[in-house]
């Protein structure tokens, strides 16, 4: 398959969560055969694009006209890319908002997550929701094929075939730590991961009180979602997820009910390490023994950390079920199956 993507997203090893499966996807594709192509637009040009990728940022408009075509056609801004992929070539969103980059040609389009679902977990609307919510549904009822990675998110945007979220994998699992130290890595910019750190840091005393000496390191991007408190160190942001996950028994995700598969959780799961969390946080993930989906995070994380040898055997399963079925090349297949009765010009 001649395969054209087009992505707000730049496909780097280490780079946004959406940018990291991109990359996976893409690297695996052409292992499996695939001719690729892609193109990206965020604002900043990223370092390090693989060879089938390009960036080209959006032309700047004059503001009123640019104002205008929102207000009939949410983000149609990708239009003014003259995107011009090779004519014989499937072409795929990798997320609804970059629809219009095709300008006419039929599409598929990848939805990561419903919108109505994070609003709805959130609590509020805000323009920039409402517009997000047009954009992808114009795209939802406009594509040739619509490319989910949950059941939950098919069934909010009403059509859709599942497939499989995946993650760069690393070559080997980190070292199992034996003391009792959680992890959570994040965005902190976004507010359902403050969120979830706030339920985290909540319970935190409680899990203290049964295991006096568990540790709770935070990182990544943003400001440090909490102040000072017993037992809990900040790492600010790091280059690399494994940074923090090699220093962790367990990751620990309270995440509220937003929606789409987690790329921490997968990434944990990938280096072996064993995951806490919430039916959110385990949304499209295969079940496995190293996936605990509890209501009662102190108890369960308490258990977890009292548990060394079954801590080990809970690492093993993690990896397994990521090498069996959130690996780059099944999720790379099962998309060219799904994109297999694509129309192209």
């Amino acid at each position: 398959m001649k395969l054209a993507i087009a992505s707000y997203h730049a496909p780097r090893a280490e780079g946004s969560a959406a940018g990291r499966q991109l990359w996976a996807l893409g690297e695996a594709l052409q292992e499996l055969g695939h001719s690729v192509t892609a193109l990206c637009w965020q604002p900043a040009e990223p370092a390090d694009l693989p060879t089938w990728a390009t960036w080209r940022p959006i032309p700047a408009g004059r503001a009123l006209p640019v104002r205008a075509r929102a207000l009939g056609r949410p983000r149609s801004d990708p239009r003014r890319l003259a995107w011009d992929p090779p004519s014989d070539a499937v072409l795929l969103c990798d997320e609804p908002f970059g629809f219009a980059a095709a300008d006419g040609r039929p599409m598929a389009t990848g939805v990561h997550y419903s919108v109505a679902l994070d609003v709805q977990a959130q609590g509020r609307w805000s323009p920039r929701a409402v517009q997000d919510l047009r954009a992808e549904r114009f795209a939802v009822r406009r594509a040739s094929h619509v490319i989910t990675e949950s059941e939950r998110v098919r069934d909010a945007v009403g059509r859709g075939v599942v497939v499989p979220a995946t993650v760069p994998l690393p070559p080997r699992v980190v070292d199992p730590v034996e003391s009792p130290v959680v992890g959570l890595l994040a965005d902190w910019s976004w507010a359902p991961n403050r969120a979830a750190a706030a339920r985290l840091i909540s319970a935190w005393p409680l899990v203290r009180a049964q295991v006096p000496t568990a540790q709770l390191l935070l990182g990544g991007r943003g400001a440090c979602p909490v102040g000072t408190l017993d037992g809990v160190r900040w790492l600010g942001e790091l280059p690399y997820a494994a940074d923090l996950l090699s220093q962790a028994a367990v990751l620990a995700f309270p995440c509220p009910p937003t929606s789409g598969p987690k790329m921490k959780t997968l990434d944990a799961l990938a280096h072996g390490v064993p995951v806490v969390t919430s039916a959110a946080g385990a949304e499209g993930v295969h079940p496995n023994d190293g996936l605990l989906v509890s209501d009662d995070l102190v108890q369960t994380l308490v258990q977890v950390l009292n548990d060394p040898a079954g801590r080990a055997e809970r690492a093993r399963a993690a990896r397994s079920a990521m090498q069996d079925h959130h690996a780059p090349r099944q999720a790379a297949q099962a998309r060219v199956d799904a994109l297999g009765g694509a129309t192209t010009p």
